[in-house]
């Protein structure tokens, strides 16, 4: 896929019912700066606390690594996974889905379950699950079906709509 499917992505502003998911940019950094100084948040993504400069740099590998397609209990989780995944199966051809999780993190591993997602692997070294999702037709139908409300909409950085 390269670099170009990042092109493909970076002006893609998809809107669902309870989320808008919008391309990552340097603008997002110092409020996802914020959010990541929390302990809990730290544990349950297994991430380590990085600089605002560290922060910057990752938000730029970010937008360069076409690799990476980035309020608990309400439903936003699930609407912002169905929505990634139903834009890597109809415009990025994806055909299978995987998600690394930390082993304590009981309510992203029963979101991932709740989305079909089956557990194929254990690692007690890391402490994490791996969990998998083959996109057979049911499945794609299913998650068309999940997403039909969908939105898409071109983005343009430091626009009013996502304030």
């Amino acid at each position: 896929m390269g670099a170009a499917t990042m092109r493909l992505n970076q002006n893609t502003m998809l809107l669902g019912k309870k989320v808008v998911l919008v391309p990552y940019t340097s603008e997002h950094v110092p409020r996802y700066h914020d959010w990541m100084k929390s302990e809990e948040l730290q544990r349950l993504t297994a991430s380590e606390p990085l600089t605002l400069e560290q922060e910057y740099a990752m938000q730029r590998s970010w937008r360069e690594d076409a690799d990476k397609p980035s309020c608990r209990g309400r439903g936003f989780g699930t609407e912002a996974a169905l929505l990634m995944m139903s834009y890597g199966v109809t415009k990025l051809g994806l055909t299978k889905f995987e998600a690394k999780i930390g082993q304590g993190n009981e309510p992203s591993i029963r979101m991932f379950q709740k989305l079909h997602f089956e557990q194929v692997a254990l690692n007690s070294v890391f402490q994490e699950v791996t969990l998998r999702l083959a996109v057979s037709e049911p499945v794609r139908q299913w998650l068309l079906a999940q997403t039909s409300h969908v939105e898409e909409k071109a983005y343009r950085d430091g626009s009013a709509e996502h304030q």
